[in-house]
């Protein structure tokens, strides 16, 4: 085979059947049938492709689901090849009910996107895509909001909206009617993407289905009129709701519908979406902080709001803490962040939000040591975000990525992405969540650690110290305490920091500034042997601001320190101790020896994020300190 065949074909038939749940005989059955058309060796071998285990999985839908015979599907994926294979010039025949495709299309050419590409980022077949966008295909509910949100719309958005008069009243029949969902779901919508709430009314046949769980944005009530539909959310068993039933939830809790009746279901549906509301002005002058229902003896007994002085801003956050250092993620929607890279996103927030950075970071609300990041979208990975700092934009941060981590679970979008990629500044970064049986674990396939010199010595406060130097996003000075008489504990961090300070100062004096030379020093690593085999490590920033955590970019330097000196290899692992008792653990996975003796080397840093709170920042117009200070 071939190795264009090889990429092309690469799952044998055993995996497939694992992967889709069809039985290696059916599959060899439906091959002799005329559905399948696997590639073969010389030998007989057989290899399926990802565009087969899909077409598997469609005739296993339509035959479980749709109760179709193998001759009707066969005829059916036929007339789809044979629309496939006719020329985008010939006129393809468009199904009255189906407008959806040709916007999607529209989307796709403006974001200078391929249909290879829209397909890897969906996992819906190009050919498939393909005829969805000239009108002789339909895609299920999950599959639809999948690339609504590759193209940062909502579904109720991607269905077009409703267009009419202003009006109050919508009478029986007179809502738009969208049929996107194929047949045997019609959707009748009363208000879209004009006001607070999306409403419709759905009637679904006996046997449709969601195909899949999905999730969005907002919050959604669903009432049954007539029939019944079974709902089933990621978290708990699927429930029969029947007629005067009704069922209310947060939209990013991945959910699932079905009518299991023998007769239409018709539902009314109503979606809120956060992102809309949140830049949504209203006719009120004063405006309220809810606080949801107070119960309890407590201050906030009975008050379900707080009323804000006029003018006030407010900003939404959640906190988090990757061992012990604090990551604030602000999720505010912000216009104008429309950048194609994360990096642009990121100058464009620079320089338009930049007073954002101190009120969110700085006292009375932080602290100069205070970390920040900002959930943009991206092209290029499944998520994005930039990183800001109490000294400007940093453009990795191994400790904010696994907080990002711990949010994105807890809002549930990772419910399909034990493994996704992350575009910051730096670069596209893989996050596992899940590893070696630890379902809270996170870990980092961190960039290269550079190691661009050892054995340099430096005299400081009258210490003789023997620095190395390593990049890793920031460069970073490394320091065994242990050789150098300093204390590596809580009693000892003032000597730390002043040690640290002096010494960055030092060698980015005495480090040459031609072009291409050593960049400036970021950070100090101060680093010393703990219990059973651990490495207590410290990270000063500058005089005042440390990491709070062992330090993810720092335990990378380490092993690659560790690396270049011979004493560790791929496969060896460190583990590493705050002086608060954070720890993380670090694997060498590669070393590459560069040109002028530098030393490259990979790895992958593990450790836990948790969630501090959720909150609403305010900023009033006449706090004097509202935008923060250091000291």
């Amino acid at each position: 085979m071939t190795q264009a065949a090889a990429t092309r074909f690469p799952f044998s038939i055993g995996h497939v059947a694992k992967v889709t749940g069809v039985a290696v005989s059916t599959i060899r059955s439906w091959e002799n049938q005329g559905l399948l058309t696997p590639n073969k060796s010389s030998g007989g071998h057989r290899s399926y492709g990802e565009a087969d285990i899909e077409r598997i999985r469609r005739i296993d839908r339509m035959r479980r689901v749709e109760g179709q015979s193998l001759s009707g599907i066969r005829r059916f994926l036929e007339s789809e090849e044979e629309a496939t294979a006719a020329p985008e010039s010939e006129t393809a025949p468009v199904a009255a009910f189906n407008h959806i495709g040709a916007r999607v299309r529209s989307l796709r050419q403006e974001a200078g996107m391929s249909l290879r590409e829209l397909s890897e980022r969906t996992d819906i077949a190009s050919s498939h895509l393909s005829m969805f966008e000239r009108g002789v295909a339909f895609l299920s509910p999950a599959r639809l909001n999948a690339i609504a949100e590759v193209f940062g719309r909502t579904l109720a958005e991607l269905l077009g909206g409703t267009k009419g008069r202003d009006f109050p009243v919508v009478r029986h029949g007179q809502g738009r009617i969208v049929g996107s969902f194929g047949p045997g779901v019609i959707i009748e919508q009363l208000t879209v993407s004009q006001r607070m709430m999306d409403a419709e009314v759905w009637t679904i046949d006996p046997d449709r289905e969601s195909d899949g769980f999905y999730a969005h944005e907002g919050e959604e009530l669903i009432y049954v009129l007539e029939g019944s539909l079974e709902l089933a959310l990621a978290d708990r068993d699927a429930e029969v709701l029947n007629p005067g039933d009704g069922a209310y939830f947060n939209s990013r809790i991945a959910h699932r519908w079905r009518n299991t009746g023998d007769v239409p279901a018709k539902v009314l549906w109503i979606n809120t979406d956060s992102d809309r509301l949140s830049t949504m002005s209203f006719e009120k002058s004063d405006r309220r902080l809810g606080l949801g229902a107070g119960l309890g003896s407590g201050i906030g007994e009975g008050a379900l709001s707080l009323e804000l002085p006029p003018g006030a801003r407010t900003f939404r956050v959640i906190e988090t803490h990757t061992e012990g250092h604090p990551t604030h993620i602000l999720i505010e929607p912000l216009e104008g962040l429309d950048a194609d890279s994360v990096v642009g996103k990121a100058r464009q927030f620079a320089a338009r939000y930049d007073s954002l950075r101190p009120m969110l970071l700085h006292e009375p609300r932080g602290h100069s040591g205070a970390f920040g990041l900002v959930p943009v979208a991206s092209s290029a990975a499944d998520f994005g975000a930039f990183f800001i700092s109490s000294y400007g934009y940093p453009g990795l941060c191994g400790h904010a990525i696994m907080g990002y981590t711990a949010a994105l679970r807890a809002l549930g979008r990772l419910s399909r992405h034990k493994r996704f990629t992350i575009e910051v500044p730096d670069g596209i970064l893989a996050v596992h969540v899940g590893i070696e049986g630890d379902a809270d674990a996170i870990a980092l396939e961190m960039p290269p650690a550079i190691v661009a010199e050892t054995g340099r010595h430096a005299r400081i406060a009258g210490r003789d110290l023997t620095v190395s130097i390593a990049m890793c996003g920031d460069c970073y000075a490394l320091v065994d305490a242990d050789a150098a008489g300093l204390r590596l504990d809580v009693s000892g961090i003032d000597d730390l920091l002043a040690v640290g300070d002096a010494l960055r100062h030092h060698l980015n004096e005495a480090l040459p500034r031609r072009r291409g030379a050593q960049p400036a020093i970021d950070c100090v690593l101060f680093h010393g042997a703990g219990e059973d085999g651990t490495v207590r490590q410290f990270l000063a920033i500058d005089r005042q601001k440390f990491d709070r955590s062992p330090g993810v970019a720092g335990l990378a330097c380490l092993l690659a320190l560790r690396g270049a000196e011979g004493t560790a290899t791929p496969g060896t692992r460190l583990q590493a101790v705050s002086l608060f008792g954070g720890q993380l653990s670090g694997e060498l996975i590669t070393t590459t020896q560069g040109a002028g003796g530098a030393v490259a080397v990979t790895t992958r840093i593990t450790g836990r994020a948790h969630l501090k709170a959720v909150a609403t920042l305010i900023q009033e117009v006449g706090d004097p300190l509202g935008s923060g200070f250091l000291r």
